[in-house]
């Protein structure tokens, strides 16, 4: 099977073998996969540094047919269209097991599936959505209005927020949070000193969704008294070390949830609902992924790196 794998050079689709099916693992032929920031991190690292990730075979987004299925396997059948949590989708073929998968409703070829749930990627946000515990008539900001951002500004919308504001160093990535229903936008570059004072303690709930240094301090400026602060950026950088102003923190009496999810059931549970939303359009991906072919990812991932316009998320097609 053909396989996309990650070296000093970036992507380099080779021939490799099919992966065998394990007596509590399904095969699943892939239709669709999305770009993580993780996996554009470990390709930054590769190119960046010469330093390669553990794994080479990359993507944990997959979504396609079940091919064929394990011994001990009771959950899923040949023809189930799924969409997983496993890492080695940049192929053809990957294995799962039905922990790692949620069922796409429907049956037959793997071709009627028209369209990429993102089942991952939507989890994460779907499970960070259920702790924001936000009121009807919360007020809520997002910093950094990338993929995990606008899906999460949707959730607070769904779940009852009146007034939201999106803040982000891309104008156009702004313009999208309007259409997505953003009640304000805010390039922080752009903004005086007046205006940061006006904006200081007005949000019930703040969510980061980019992962940086800035980010953090500014939820701690935004964030009313007794409020709330998600963190949903993927904190890499400096080696993941941050500093808080634990004085205004303590001051604040604020709640700060890490919003990432390492329980297994929990994410599954979440990729489930999930799913439910995306198909009946509550969460609307096809404002802000894009779709490039398998054979092209190595254009794709130089796209997401370059923070091309217009580019949120991307899903590479596998053709049959």
């Amino acid at each position: 099977m053909k396989a996309a794998l990650l070296s000093e050079n970036g992507f380099e689709i080779k021939e490799i073998e099919k992966p065998e099916c394990k007596k509590n693992e399904v095969i699943i032929k892939t239709k669709y996969c999305g770009i993580c920031e993780g996996d554009l991190h470990r390709y930054k690292m590769a190119l960046e540094n010469n330093e390669l990730p553990e794994i080479v075979l990359l993507g944990h987004e997959g979504s396609g047919v079940v091919v064929e299925v394990g011994e001990c396997v009771e959950d899923f059948k040949v023809g189930d269209r799924v969409t997983a949590m496993k890492e080695g989708a940049f192929a053809e073929y990957f294995a799962a097991a039905s922990a790692e998968l949620a069922k796409i409703e429907g049956e037959g070829d793997y071709s009627e599936l028209n369209k990429d749930p993102l089942g991952e990627a939507v989890a994460c946000c779907v499970h960070a959505g259920n702790r924001f515990n936000l009121k009807a008539g919360d007020s809520v900001a997002l910093i950094g209005a990338g993929f995990m951002g606008l899906v999460s500004l949707e959730l607070a919308q769904l779940q009852g927020a009146v007034e939201t504001a999106a803040f982000d160093l891309l104008d156009w990535r702004l313009e999208k949070a309007k259409i997505l229903g953003a009640d304000e936008v805010y390039n922080p570059n752009k903004l005086s000193a007046a205006d940061k004072e006006k904006l200081e303690e007005k949000f019930d709930l703040v969510i980061e969704a980019t992962g940086v240094q800035a980010a953090v301090d500014m939820a701690s400026d935004l964030v009313k008294k007794h409020g709330r602060i998600v963190l949903l950026g993927y904190h890499q950088s400096n080696n993941g070390i941050r500093q808080v102003d634990m004085k205004k923190w303590n001051y604040k009496a604020i709640d700060v949830i890490n919003g990432h999810v390492r329980n297994l059931k929990e994410k599954r549970d979440a990729m489930e609902l999930g799913y439910k939303l995306v198909d009946k359009n509550k969460i609307k991906l096809e404002e802000f992924v894009s779709e490039y072919k398998f054979k092209d990812i190595e254009e794709a991932f130089k796209d997401l790196k370059n923070r091309k316009k217009d580019i949120y998320k991307i899903s590479l097609t596998f053709s049959g």
